[in-house]
C-alpha cells in the first residue's frame, strides 16, 4: 500500500532529524524544514500530501502558515502540533484549516495512526473525484452511465442510429434504463426540437391505450366529455417511445400497424383521418419472437417495429459499472436533498459491487437515494444500506409447506414464490429453479 508524501515543519533541528528518521524507516516518503517560509518554498516546488507542523515558528507562524497551505491546495492535509498547556491554540488552528492535532511529547504510534487515517480519507475522496469525471466525461451520455463495453458499443449504436428515422426496438429486463436509451435516441437525432412522447403501454387496459394512443373525440364513450389528442397528434415531428409494447392485446396491435405503414389513424368515435410524421421506439422486456411463434404478437408488426434492435444487459453482467452509477446518483440526490456527501466507503462500494440487483439500475437508485436521506455524515457506509446489500442476499420468503400437501400444490407454491423474488422474470426464475422458462409458462396457463 502506498504511503502520503509528509513535509515536517519544525524549528527544533534534533526533534525534526529525529522524526523524519523514525518515518522514514516506516516507509513514508519524507522532507523536513525549519520554518513557515521554507515549508512554502518547498510546496511549491514540489507536491505533498499530508503537512505535520509545530505551531510555534520563526517568521511565519502555525496559523498563517496554515491559511497559505490551503489557500495553496485545499487537498492538503495538516497535522499541528503544541504544547499541552496550548489546547487552545490546537483548537483555533483545526477551526483555520487544521485537520488533526497533537500535544508535545509526541508519541510516535499516536502520530501514525492519524497519518494514516487522513490518507484513508483523502484516498476517498480522490477515487470519487476521478469517478465524478469520469461521468462528466466519456462514461456519460446523457442521463446514461457506463463504462464496460457493453454500453459503450450502446452508446455507438446510439449515435449510429439517432440520425435516421428507422424504428428502433429496446430489449432488456426492467429496470435497465430502456426510455433514457430511447430518450437518447430522440435528443441525438434531427427531432431533437420536436416532441418526446412516452406511453408505458402496459399500465392500461386495452380500451384506455386505445384512447391515449389515437385519442378521441366528445361522446364517443362514456366519460368522454371533449374531445382529446392521443400520443400520435402530440408527437408529430417527433418521436413516440411505447414502452412493454409486448402488452398490447391484438386489436390495438392491428392499428398501431396501420399507422407505422401509412403513417395515419382515426380517433376513436371519429371517421376523419389524421395524417402524422412519427418516429417510433418501442421497449419491451418480453421475448417478441416466442411471443409471435405463440400467437400473442403480429408477425408484421414485430418486423415493423424491429428495424433496429438494441439489447440493454442487466446491471448484473456489467459489474464494473456499479461505483460509476451509484456516484452519478449520489451527486443527482446530493444535490436534490441539499446534502455534502463525499462519497462512499471502500466497505459501501464493496457491498454494492456484490449485490445482484434483479430491479438492475432502477434498484440501485433507489437505493442510493435512500442512503442519501439516512447519510447524517459526508460518506455514505455500509450502515446506510439495507441489510440484504450488506449480507448479499435478498430477503427471499421462505416456502412452508404443511406434510401433506400435494406435489401439485407444492410445486405451485414454489413456482409462484420464485416468481415474487424475480420480480415475475419467468427467465430468472427458472434460472434459480433449474427448470425451462417454457415450463414456467406452461405451468402458469396450466393454473390459470
Amino acid at each position: 500500500m502506498t504511503k502520503p508524501r509528509l513535509l515536517l515543519v519544525d524549528d527544533d533541528k534534533s526533534a525534526l532529524d529525529g522524526l523524519i528518521k523514525i518515518l522514514t524507516l516506516d516507509g513514508y516518503p519524507v522532507s523536513g524544514v525549519l520554518s513557515g517560509y521554507e515549508a512554502l518554498n518547498l510546496l511549491s516546488k514540489k507536491n505533498f500530501d499530508i503537512v505535520v507542523t509545530d505551531m510555534k515558528l520563526p517568521g511565519l507562524g502555525g496559523i498563517p502558515l496554515i491559511h497559505e497551505i490551503k489557500k495553496k491546495d485545499e487537498s492538503i492535509a495538516i497535522v499541528v502540533i503544541t504544547a499541552y498547556s496550548s489546547v487552545k491554540t490546537a483548537v483555533d488552528a483545526i477551526k483555520c484549516g487544521a485537520d488533526n492535532y497533537l500535544t508535545k511529547p509526541i508519541h510516535i504510534e499516536e502520530l501514525t495512526l492519524i497519518l494514516e487515517k487522513l490518507w484513508e480519507k483523502q484516498q476517498l475522496i480522490e477515487q470519487n473525484r476521478l469517478l465524478k469525471e469520469k461521468l462528466k466525461n466519456k462514461y456519460r451520455f446523457s442521463e446514461l452511465v457506463g463504462g464496460t463495453p457493453q454500453m459503450q458499443q450502446i452508446f455507438k449504436m446510439i449515435e449510429d442510429v439517432a440520425p435516421s428515422t428507422a424504428s428502433i426496438l429496446i430489449l432488456g429486463e426492467t429496470g435497465t434504463g430502456k426510455e433514457l436509451v430511447a430518450n437518447a435516441i430522440h435528443y441525438q437525432s434531427e427531432r431533437a426540437g420536436m416532441p418526446f412522447i412516452a406511453l408505458h403501454c402496459a399500465a392500461l387496459s386495452e380500451g384506455v391505450l386505445e384512447s391515449e394512443l389515437f385519442g378521441h373525440e366528445k361522446g364517443a364513450f362514456t366519460g368522454a366529455v371533449q374531445s382529446r389528442k392521443g400520443r400520435f397528434e402530440l408527437a408529430d415531428g417527433g418521436t413516440l417511445f411505447l414502452d412493454e409494447v409486448g402488452e398490447m392485446s391484438l386489436k390495438v396491435q392491428v392499428k398501431l400497424l396501420r399507422v407505422l405503414e401509412k403513417g395515419e389513424f382515426e380517433r376513436v368515435g371519429s371517421e376523419k383521418t389524421i395524417k402524422v410524421d412519427v418516429r417510433f421506439v418501442a421497449a419491451t422486456n418480453r421475448d417478441l419472437e416466442k411471443e409471435v411463434l405463440e400467437g400473442r404478437f403480429r408477425e408484421d408488426l414485430y418486423y415493423r417495429l424491429n428495424v433496429i434492435t438494441v439489447h440493454l444487459p442487466p446491471l448484473r453482467e456489467r459489474k464494473e459499472d456499479t461505483p460509476l452509477l451509484a456516484n452519478f446518483f449520489l451527486m443527482k440526490y446530493t444535490k436534490k436533498y441539499k446534502k455534502e456527501i463525499h462519497g462512499f466507503t471502500p466497505a459501501a462500494v464493496k457491498a454494492l459491487c456484490s449485490h445482484q440487483w434483479p430491479g438492475n439500475v432502477r434498484e440501485l437508485e433507489n437505493i442510493v437515494e435512500r442512503a442519501i436521506v439516512l447519510c447524517k455524515g459526508n460518506m455514505i457506509t455500509e450502515k446506510h444500506l439495507p441489510g440484504s446489500i450488506i449480507q448479499g442476499t435478498e430477503d427471499i420468503p421462505v416456502v412452508k409447506i404443511p406434510i401433506g400437501t400435494s406435489l401439485k400444490e407444492a410445486e405451485k407454491e414454489i413456482i409462484q414464490k420464485t416468481l415474487q423474488i424475480t420480480h415475475g422474470s419467468k427467465s430468472d426464475a427458472a434460472k434459480i429453479l433449474g427448470i425451462s422458462s417454457r415450463k414456467i409458462e406452461y405451468k402458469l396457463k396450466e393454473w390459470g
